[in-house]
């Protein structure tokens, strides 16, 4: 619990403001202090200096110069009236301790005792005092000073009867000489009882400052806390999707705009939210769209790979996209011949797919009526640049394969040229035979190449996504690397070489994304 209390905003602030508040009240405290010590310990000086004066305008200068100067002149009825009336003085006035006369000794520095108030009581403490007692008094220049006018010491100063503060007075003759001067002590004690009171009255207005720094920093910290507990809980109603909420707005302090400001971003929110909602259902309705487009395009494709005697075909259609412009098709022309089509509609997405499902169409109808490849493909050419405006086109692979006689003929439309590797030899041949793609000009004048095939060939289809992939280091997988893939595996399956071929490329790429449509089909002799 003490540490929630410690937690608090309200606590902290107010912590914070007791602090500055008290750091501040400590400071001109202490600066009221350090001056009234100052201002309190002059005064003092000039009250020591005023008594002395007035105590050295009293003195009887005559009876003064009569005291002789020696232990007996203690007892002459000069120094007990001058004694007598010293002590009138220092009982009038509170805070004496010693009242005194000295006068020049004729040596340097040395001065010596005319009239001491206090010789030969039992409590004086120091030395018995009496007329022409000599008392050094190079240690106290301001002692010296007194000759010449009032004066007084300016720190405590200590000799033989202890530590005190001491004010002086000349006493003049009637011609206006200094003959002596008068001195008045007043014990450290006694200074230090006034500095205490004034020690005791800085500590009360310091614990008064603090306490009126405390209530205060409590009911600044009530009204700034109040505010932003307001704002947390604007904030936490927004949290909880309560767009509508709204904070009064006071004032035109820092808060207050903080306030203005939650209070547009509410209103800004809610519109954000609003629109991200319609946008999120338009989204989702067009995923679900696209996944309808992916079924159907994906129905296109063949569902399975025919089964020809002699002969083991493979092919697989991964999309960049949900949907893609790559397909590939078996068209069954007459007993013992198929059409085998790859093809790669140029863009990607939605446009590229039913481009795709157009050209697909097309090259069905076109290879149904005809057995030679160039007829089907400039058939197709021309029945696309009828139906198509979008500027698009298709390169399209298109072979006739005789399975009784094991030949194929093909027609290549500006597709990438089918690798063909002979069961017993190791060299690979590009089946090119190209001509420009379909789509784009009329009278391509597409031409038919002829292969004879034999036990153990391998003929590999496949679009762009397979050469053109790139890895992180934005290399190609490239033709090479394709065709040292095919020729290391001429030996597998159809179905294997595939899977070879996509494993290949895959570690190739690494966690780069598919940039395009991948198509790969496999034609193997067996």
């Amino acid at each position: 619990m003490p540490l929630e209390f410690l937690r608090s905003f309200r606590v902290r602030l107010a912590f914070f403001f007791i602090l500055a508040m008290a750091a501040a009240a400590a400071s001109a405290d202490f600066l009221i202090y350090r001056y009234a010590l100052r201002s309190q310990f002059e005064q003092l000086r000039q009250k020591l200096s005023a008594v002395a004066q007035t105590a050295a305008s009293a003195v009887d200068v005559p009876a003064l110069q009569a005291i002789p100067q020696n232990k007996e002149g203690i007892d002459s009825p000069q120094y007990q009236q001058i004694a007598k009336n010293l002590n009138k003085i220092k009982d009038a006035v509170a805070g004496i301790k010693y009242i005194y006369i000295l006068a020049y000794s004729g040596k340097p520095g040395i001065l010596k005792f005319i009239v001491d108030a206090e010789a030969g009581e039992a409590d004086t403490q120091g030395p018995q005092t009496y007329p022409g007692y000599e008392y050094d008094a190079t240690r106290f220049p301001e002692m010296v000073k007194g000759f010449e006018g009032p004066a007084a010491d300016r720190t405590l100063e200590k000799d033989e009867w202890g530590v005190f503060l001491s004010g002086y007075a000349p006493i003049r003759d009637a011609s206006g000489k200094a003959v002596a001067i008068l001195g008045v002590d007043m014990r450290a004690e006694d200074v230090y009882s006034v500095q205490k009171e004034v020690r005791k009255r800085a500590v009360s207005v310091f614990i008064l400052g603090l306490g009126l720094a405390i209530i205060f920093s409590f009911f600044i910290s009530a009204g700034v806390s109040r505010r932003i507990r307001e704002l947390t809980r604007g904030v936490d109603r927004l949290a909880q999707g309560d767009f509508d909420h709204r904070i009064a707005e006071k004032g035109d302090d820092e808060l207050a705009r903080l306030i203005r400001f939650f209070n547009k971003m509410s209103g800004a929110l809610k519109f954000y939210m609003e629109e991200l909602r319609r946008t999120t259902a338009e989204k989702e309705r067009l995923v679900k769209e696209i996944e309808i487009a992916r079924g159907i395009q994906q129905s296109f494709l063949p569902a399975a790979c025919p089964e020809i005697e002699g002969f083991e075909i493979a092919a697989v259609n991964l999309p960049a996209r949900m949907v893609g412009g790559d397909f590939y098709d078996f068209i069954p022309i007459e007993k013992d011949k198929w059409g085998l089509v790859i093809a790669d509609v140029s863009g990607k997405g939605v446009p590229a797919a039913l481009f795709m499902a157009l050209s697909r169409t097309l090259v069905r109808a076109s290879a149904s009526v005809t057995l030679s490849p160039d007829q089907a493909l400039n058939r197709a050419n021309d029945l696309i640049l009828q139906d198509a405006k979008t500027n698009m086109f298709v390169t399209l692979f298109y072979a006739v394969l005789d399975a009784k006689m094991r030949t194929l003929k093909y027609a290549n439309a500006g597709h990438n040229p089918a690798l063909h590797v002979r069961g017993g030899a190791s060299d690979i041949v590009l089946l090119k035979a190209q001509t420009m793609p379909l789509g784009i000009m009329s009278d391509i004048r597409a031409r038919t190449e002829e292969i004879a095939l034999q036990k153990g060939d391998v003929i590999l289809l496949y679009t762009d996504g397979v050469t053109e992939a790139v890895n992180e280091n934005k290399a190609w997988f490239d033709m090479e690397r394709l065709e040292t893939l095919t020729r290391n595996n001429r030996h597998l399956s159809a179905q294997v070489i595939i899977r070879k071929v996509q494993d290949e490329v895959a570690d190739f790429v690494g966690n780069q994304p598919q940039f395009d449509d991948i198509t790969l089909m496999v034609i193997k002799v067996v």
